[in-house]
């Protein structure tokens, strides 16, 4: 207990004292600095104090490891070879409305077909049969409808009439001169009869004189059976033709109901013909983006379509990960895209995992990858900050990191 009570003398003259505080290797291992304090004449209590705090030593997190793989730039759905109508494949373009690049929306025209012309034409014709079988239809409804059959109805009338009026003044006049004629005949026989009884003139004359009379006497009888026949043939003829006009003058039901459906049918043709006439404009049938343009004007549609199009508003990359990481994949995981093409990193998040292990597509030049193996094939929604530069680089082939669990 000394000690405390009276100070320590050191010789300023001889050696000076160092302590050295030792720590231990296995701290040292750990980044632990080693500490050294230099004792002389103002060595004190609280430097003692000091070299006995414990050091900080800092947690280092773990790092969540990765699994590499190659994929490829894709669009949210397949790229879309846009063609023509099936019915008109052997028709050639004439304009194309759009190039390469250019963003579309839904029902935009693309391209017009050169068959244009003859379809508005077929088009314009029916629209005319419309407002015809509406003028019918018209004249159904107000009994005007067969306006020329009432006309030629009642022409036939007038001339039955005249006709019957004519034949019976004809058929009256002949009887009246056969009946003439007869009378002359039979006194020129009388008087001839007398002379032939007194022995003046022979049979032969007085024979013809008899035969003039029986002759007339005929006829007669003929011209008046032609004025009954007339009378009776007529008059019916004449009741028939007034009947068949009241039926034309009379408005029927079944004449409106033709005339109806005469009018649907020619509003039939007219959607036909308009069907027909859209066909000859290419519209697009969704949102997208122009990638290449197959036609042009001038050309026959072929097998490849008029453009490829394709939606670009969401862009995705198809990873191929092996058959033994796919356990480490999960549905939300970050994703990392690179390759030496793009103008930087891009970045995304698994969207779906496949459920068929298949061989690779994707394969580079590196000849120490086995390109028969077989891979899963997960889907990576890129961020839409990514999306609008993504979209230029379809189908580039790239190096994709996924972020597992490290408790996977």
């Amino acid at each position: 207990m000394d000690i405390f009570r009276k100070p320590i003398n050191f010789d300023t003259k001889s050696k000076k004292w160092r302590l050295a505080l030792i720590v231990p290797v296995g701290l040292a291992a750990v980044g632990v600095p080693t500490y050294i304090f230099s004792t002389s004449s103002n060595f004190n209590l609280q430097s003692t104090k000091q070299s006995n705090i414990a050091p900080v030593v800092p947690v280092q997190q773990p790092v969540n490891p990765t699994v590499a793989a190659l994929g490829r730039i894709q669009t949210k759905d397949k790229i879309i070879n846009l063609s023509g109508p099936s019915a008109l494949q052997t028709a050639r373009l004439d304009r194309v409305v759009v190039k390469e690049g250019d963003n579309v929306r839904r029902g935009q025209l693309i391209a017009v077909l050169d068959n244009v012309s003859q379809l508005q034409t077929s088009l314009n014709k029916a629209e005319i049969d419309v407002r015809v079988a509406q003028a019918q239809l018209m004249q159904a409804k107000a009994g005007t409808t067969k306006q020329g059959e009432i006309a030629a109805q009642q022409a036939r009338i007038a001339d039955l009439e005249a006709q019957f009026q004519g034949d019976i003044n004809i058929q009256k006049a002949k009887i009246a001169g056969l009946q003439a004629q007869l009378r002359n005949a039979q006194t020129e026989y009388t008087r001839f009869q007398s002379l032939y009884d007194q022995g003046a003139i022979s049979a032969v004359t007085q024979d013809t004189k008899v035969l003039a009379v029986e002759t007339l006497q005929a006829q007669l009888k003929e011209a008046k059976s032609s004025l009954n026949q007339t009378l009776s043939s007529f008059p019916n003829q004449i009741r028939q033709a007034k009947a068949s006009l009241e039926e034309l003058k009379e408005v029927r039901p079944v004449d409106v109901q033709v005339a109806q459906s005469e009018l649907e049918k020619a509003k039939a043709a007219v959607l036909e013909a308009k069907a027909n006439l859209d066909l000859a404009y290419v519209k697009t049938p969704m949102d997208g983006k122009i990638l290449k343009v197959n036609t042009f004007p001038g050309e026959t549609i072929s097998e490849k379509g008029i453009v490829d199009l394709a939606q670009t508003q969401t862009m995705y990359v198809f990873a191929e990960i092996y058959e033994t990481d796919i356990n480490k994949i999960k549905v939300g995981q970050k994703a990392l895209i690179s390759s030496i093409a793009l103008p930087r990193n891009f970045s995304g998040t698994v969207e779906t995992i496949g459920v068929q292990i298949g061989k690779r597509n994707v394969v580079n030049n590196d000849p120490a990858i086995n390109i028969d193996s077989r891979v899963v094939e997960v889907k990576v929604r890129l961020n839409p900050n990514d999306v609008d530069e993504a979209a230029k680089f379809i189908n580039l082939q790239v190096n994709v990191k996924l972020e597992t669990d490290i408790n996977s």
